[in-house]
Formats: C-alpha cells, structure tokens, sequence
C-alpha cells in the first residue's frame, strides 16, 4: 500500500512539472532573468540536487523562453550538463572565483556570440560587487532583416538588507552606470539579473531610496522593465516577506522594442512544482518580451547624426509643457517623433517658446532642421 501510495505521488508530482506552461512567444524575444539557489552545490540551497536540477531544466525547457540571465550557477558540470540537456540553447559562465556563478543561456536559432568578458575586475571594484563583476556576452540576432548587436549584462548584486550590503549594491550600481555611460552610449543593452534590492523602496529600512537611483533618475536614457512589478507590489523572492530583487534594466537605445508593460513574475510556477521554494529555488523568474522586427519607420535623418557640427539644446529636459530649443544655427522646424516612429507635432519658427502641452508623458525624438536644410536629432523626455 505504501509503494503504491509513493508511486502515485511520484506520478502527480512528474506530471505536475510537465505541465509547466510556455511562455516563450514565438514572435517576439523573450528574455528572463533567474537566481536558481546555489544550483550544484550540495552544501547549500535545496539538498535534492537531481531534483533541483531536474526541475530548473523542466522549466527553461518547458517555458521556451530565448534567453536566461542565471545567477548562483554553483557548479561548472553542472552548467555543462545544462547546456548538453538543452541543444537548442548555447551560453557561457562567468569566470570570477566566486561560487555563485551568473552565466547566460539564449537560443542558438536566435542568435550567435560574438565575445564575453568580465567587466570592471579591477581590485577596487571587488568588495562593492561582492566578488562577482558584471558578465558582458555581445550577441549578434539571427533572421531579421536588420542584425542587431545586443550587450547583454548578466549581474548579482550583493545580498543582505543591511547599510554594508545597501552601501555596496549602490557604489557596484555607480560603477556599471558610468561604464555604461562611457561605452555602450549608442549599442542595445540589456542589464538583467539578481540586484538583491527593489528599485522603489530599498530593502534596508535606514535608507530611503533604492540603491539603483542612479539608473532610476536618468530615464532618458535607462528604463526598468520590471519597476512595474514593484509598483504592483510584485516579488521575485518566493520566501514570505519577500520583495522584487530581481530586475530587467534597458537602455534607450532598447526603449522602442520592447513591448509595453509585458513584464511579470512566473509567480504561479509552485502551482506546477510541488515545493518549489524548497526543492528548486527561492526566487522566481522575471521576464519580459521584446520586438525586434519593429523598427522605427523614421527618416534617416532621425536615425543618424549626419551633421556633427550643429549643436543644439533642448531645455528643459525632461519637459512638460513648453520647450526652448538654442543651438549654433537657425533652426526654422522641429519635428517630434515618437520611438514607435510616429510624427506626433511639428513646430516652426517659435521654438524658443515651443508649446508641447499636446504630447503624452514619454520618448520622443526630436528633428530639428535649419534654414538651409541641415538636421539634426535630439533626444527630450516629456513627464506630466
């Protein structure tokens, strides 16, 4: 009676991990980011390491998402035996010592690697990022008909909701923005991972602004895909009392391709495992999808800077309700576009007093064109 009880467990509990669901949208990019608990190492996390291993593998494979930013990959067969268990899927690990490996999965169909590196290694970067420097892999699209590079960061911040562990999430969080800043001013990039604090309210109650103000304020140029899910009051840590430190950070450059407001927390997995936070892993998945078959029908001019030597301003920016635009030149047409490629306002001739109450909060690029024809583009960020 006893065996045949097991094995009806065994039973329910198998097809329970089956049945976990796809998400993956075959038209689009999806790209989630995932803490699988000390996967590998027996010392630590779930002590079932088959079944662990078995249910990470059931979920990235059944949920067919494009690209996995992992972190605490704590074993190197391990991460060998992931990739030989899922063929269609490449990926590279990070070389730091630490144990808590982050690493990368994507779709081979999807995309190709062009290079992987550590980036700030230096020793004075270290403590502050916990012994585990940001993994940069640059890929290349496959099957579009524009290829697009994507840099892609794979992080994990330093854990522990006390003013050390604040402290140095928000130097790593300076560090990975000025770098940012200085290289990948005009490339897609994509920073995903465990930041192991939330980008509203910080973990650590002596603070009270999220470590990550830095990339917050700037959302000209940096935007949390999953700052909406800490607005719905979200949780990506599946313990009780857990709060969302798990995040999908783009750049503007991203800005037009993904699709608004499609984030989310594969919360409802512990429906289809059976003591998921025991036996798989204490945080869940945060994903969100993108396009990039959409692009922006703009004209060229938009797109690139022709005209290096005009300069011009816009201020303020952000806006919300008049513009002055001055620059080196006369500028007779300004033209507003939104990042889906819409022309949404043209002004002429008064554009130190241009009158923008008529556009929504958001993106637009703004083309400016001077009495001889020359133009150039600029970014403003409108806010109501």
């Amino acid at each position: 009676m006893n065996r045949i009880l097991f094995l009806s467990f065994w039973c329910i509990a198998s097809t329970a991990v089956a049945q976990v669901p796809k998400y993956g949208n075959d038209t689009l990019l999806d790209v989630a980011c995932w803490n699988v608990e000390w996967l590998g190492n027996s010392s630590n996390g779930p002590t079932n390491e088959p079944l662990q291993y078995s249910n990470v593998r059931t979920i990235i494979k059944n949920t067919d998402i494009d690209m996995w930013g992992l972190c605490e990959v704590s074993d190197n067969t391990t991460w060998m035996n992931l990739l030989n268990d899922l063929p269609e899927y490449d990926g590279t690990i990070a070389s730091f010592s630490q144990t808590q490996k982050t690493a990368l999965l994507f779709k081979k169909s999807m995309f190709s690697m062009l290079s992987w590196q550590m980036i700030l290694t230096q020793s004075q970067y270290n403590y502050d990022f916990a012994g585990r420097s940001p993994l940069e892999v640059v890929l290349t699209t496959k099957g579009n008909n524009q290829i697009d590079t994507l840099y892609v960061y794979v992080i994990h911040f330093k854990a522990f909701a006390d003013q050390d562990s604040y402290n140095r999430r928000k130097n790593a969080s300076v560090y990975l923005k000025t770098y940012l800043d200085a290289n990948r001013k005009n490339d897609k990039v994509m920073v995903i991972g465990d930041w192991n604090d939330d980008v509203n309210l910080p973990t650590w109650t002596g603070a009270t602004q999220s470590p990550f103000i830095n990339f917050v304020s700037d959302s000209l140029n940096y935007f949390f895909i999953s700052k909406r899910l800490s607005d719905l009051g979200k949780s990506s840590y599946a313990l009780s009392g857990g709060s969302m430190i798990d995040h999908l950070l783009i750049n503007d450059a991203n800005f037009p391709f993904y699709v608004a407001n499609s984030s989310r927390v594969l919360d409802s997995l512990p429906f289809y495992i059976s003591g998921y936070v025991n036996n798989t892993s204490d945080h869940y998945p945060v994903m969100g999808y993108f396009n990039y078959k959409r692009y922006p029908v703009l004209p060229v001019s938009v797109n690139e800077l022709h005209h290096t030597q005009l300069r011009a301003t816009l201020f303020p920016n952000p806006a919300s309700s008049y513009l002055s635009i001055d620059g080196n030149d006369v500028f007779t047409r300004a033209e507003f576009y939104s990042v889906s490629g819409s022309k949404v306002l043209t002004q002429y001739n008064n554009l130190q007093h241009a009158d923008i109450t008529q556009l929504p909060a958001g993106i637009y690029y703004v083309l400016l064109t001077t009495i001889n024809g020359e133009t150039l583009r600029k970014k403003l960020l409108v806010q109501r």
